[in-house]
């Protein structure tokens, strides 16, 4: 299994609209086989800051297929105007 863990900060008027936005991409995601897990986490004192969990079969999946389909480009082109900060991916091994 491989996680991967994705760190953004939202610009304050942007939370709702872009929670919104992640809760459809959401469903999208938790219906590939190969999502083992898929979470999001909201700072308790700054909610601008998000912080997503997800787990897949593996990272050549999750590089070579998951980033590939189509309605990840549309997601991004919506919700990276709401980012005060470029986002952070960390991959993870699980042991």
């Amino acid at each position: 299994m491989h996680v991967v863990t994705v760190q953004l900060t939202l610009r304050p008027d942007c939370i709702d609209t872009f929670l919104h936005e992640l809760g459809a991409f959401r469903v999208l995601l938790e219906a590939e086989p190969d999502c083992v897990r898929f979470e999001v986490l909201q700072h308790a004192d700054h909610p601008g800051s998000i912080l997503l969990i997800e787990a897949w079969s593996s990272r050549d999946y999750f590089e070579q297929v998951q980033l590939k389909r189509p309605y990840y480009v549309p997601y991004l082109e919506r919700v990276r105007p709401m980012w005060a900060k470029e986002r952070r991916f960390d991959h993870w091994h699980c042991r």
